[in-house]
């Protein structure tokens, strides 16, 4: 029986992170991308033992009063997928910006994320816990891409 654990990154996790961003191609952009995310955002990882299978990273958007955070780079290693590992990334995430917030003593208001118009299994993930689509954006990460942008109100 695999045993997947959902648990914050830690520095410790900063060179199997690499393979999660090597979209970005630029060495130098995936290491300021991971440092970021370690050191002042939020990355939430899916563990079998010690290796990475999943990630989902969150980040606060502007003041925290306003009391807005955005998901990004969730992502499954194929593999994996359909075993409820990003269900588990995404209540995990919701979870910990509802803690995070408490602890700031500010009330949380919304989650927002983008997903290519594309990837229905990801959209239905999305809408089984809540997010509700928002918009159409087309052109946004790509000239060749249409990107949903999606809302939860916490």
């Amino acid at each position: 029986m695999v045993i997947i654990k959902i648990v914050q990154a830690t520095t410790k996790d900063k060179n199997q992170l690499f393979g999660y961003f090597k979209h970005y191609k630029v060495k130098e952009i995936i290491e300021n991308r991971i440092d970021c995310y370690l050191s002042h955002n939020f990355t939430v990882v899916a563990k079998e033992n010690d290796k990475i299978v999943g990630t989902l990273q969150w980040h606060i958007k502007e003041d925290p009063k306003i009391g807005l955070v955005e998901f990004e780079e969730i992502h499954v290693l194929e593999k994996y997928r359909g075993k409820g590992i990003g269900s588990s990334l995404l209540k995990f995430a919701i979870q910990s910006v509802n803690d995070y917030f408490r602890k700031i003593k500010i009330k949380p208001r919304k989650i927002f994320l983008f997903v290519d118009k594309k990837n229905k299994s990801a959209r239905d993930l999305y809408e089984k816990y809540g997010f509700k689509l928002i918009s159409e954006v087309g052109d946004l990460f790509s000239d060749h891409e249409v990107e949903f942008l999606y809302s939860l109100n916490l």
